[in-house]
């Protein structure tokens, strides 16, 4: 569910940062997470990607990058009001990643869903990073699978990293989900197998509405340069014409610790990408917070959209309380907190741990 074109240049609400850009962002976390007793984000629970067929998209992930997953139904009953579906149901696979990363792949089924893609410039476009062995092999293998090539030229293409230069390519899965891949020497004692470690990647429409989410609300704290760069090799990976600039803020979510970068981008057309929860190609992430009622009133107060029904927090069971959110970027977010019962067993663990 796409919204109207906004056009490069009409809505920049970051381009006054300049200068003071991670100044800012530092003045942001003192005044949100600093203030709180405790942090506000507990942990990144898992990344979320729903898909058109669950089936045909775990194949794809096993047979290019050896990565497996169990599908399963989740009968859950507050799942329809989770995701303000009457009547959904859902089946879903999670991916255990390197780094104790997860990634979720739900299928939803029940009433209509309509697929969509973004391009890798659009707000709202999410991709998985997938830091590897062997790109050639893998690059070889999502050929066979016909795989589109977001990467100009379709071959990977020589980057800049803080570790040096190395070969990096963007490529789609069956639902239009973007995958980029960096070859890189794996640490020491890292996971066997060709992709031996995972971050997050997701475009921006500002970085100051960006960071005033997130920081601001979450306490994540993000940083970046202020400055747009024109890297012709990054424009090339990211299959942008020439003339784009583009910005970043990175930082780390908490427990186990993962990696996330926004990028923003300037001088080329950009629509807002945003799709329902159930809707094939619909990115997410799934974060605990410490207190979720306070957070999710300081979303409301910041005008933050309520996705879930009613616009309240639902009672997911196993003493678990969780609601979706859309993020200045158009993704969706599910926040939740999980209060267990002294001696008590966990009934939701298996999805959201």
């Amino acid at each position: 569910m796409k919204r109207p074109e906004r056009k490069d240049g009409r809505r920049r609400a970051g381009a006054g940062f300049g200068a003071a850009m991670t100044v800012a962002l530092a003045l942001l976390t003192q005044g949100g997470a600093g203030a709180q007793s405790a942090p506000i984000t507990r942990s990144l629970s898992h990344a979320i990607h729903a898909v058109n067929d669950l089936d045909t998209t775990l194949a794809f992930y096993r047979n290019v990058f050896g990565l497996n997953g169990n599908p399963s139904d989740f009968p859950n009953p507050a799942v329809p009001l989770l995701t303000n579906a009457p009547g959904v149901t859902l089946r879903l696979s999670m991916l255990a990643l390197p780094g104790r990363m997860r990634f979720e792949l739900t299928h939803f089924k029940g009433l209509e869903r309509k697929p969509g893609q973004a391009r890798y410039t659009d707000p709202g476009a999410a991709s998985i990073v997938f830091y590897v062995r062997d790109i050639d092999a893998l690059v070889a293998n999502a050929k066979k699978a016909d795989a589109p090539i977001v990467t100009t030229g379709g071959v990977p293409v020589e980057i800049s990293t803080a570790k040096g230069k190395t070969r990096s390519l963007i490529l789609r899965d069956p639902d239009g989900f973007f995958i980029q891949l960096v070859q890189e020497a794996p640490a020491a004692g890292a996971p066997e197998g060709n992709v031996h470690r995972v971050s997050l990647a997701y475009t921006m429409e500002s970085a100051e509405a960006t960071a005033k989410f997130y920081t601001g609300l979450l306490g994540i704290e993000l940083s970046g340069p202020s400055a747009f760069s024109k890297d012709p090799a990054m424009l090339q990976l990211y299959g942008a014409p020439a003339g784009t600039e583009f910005r970043k803020l990175s930082g780390t979510l908490p427990g186990p610790p993962a990696e996330v970068e926004f990028t923003e981008f300037r001088g080329v057309p950009r629509t807002q990408f945003h799709l329902r929860v159930r809707d094939p190609g619909a990115p997410a992430m799934a974060i605990q917070v410490n207190e979720l009622r306070p957070t999710i009133a300081r979303m409301k107060a910041a005008g933050t959209p309520i996705l879930s029904a009613n616009g309240e927090i639902v009672d997911f069971g196993g003493n678990t309380f969780t609601i979706f959110v859309e993020d200045p970027n158009g993704m969706n977010l599910e926040v939740f907190e999980r209060n267990p019962p002294p001696g008590g067993n966990n009934q939701k663990g298996a999805a959201k741990q």
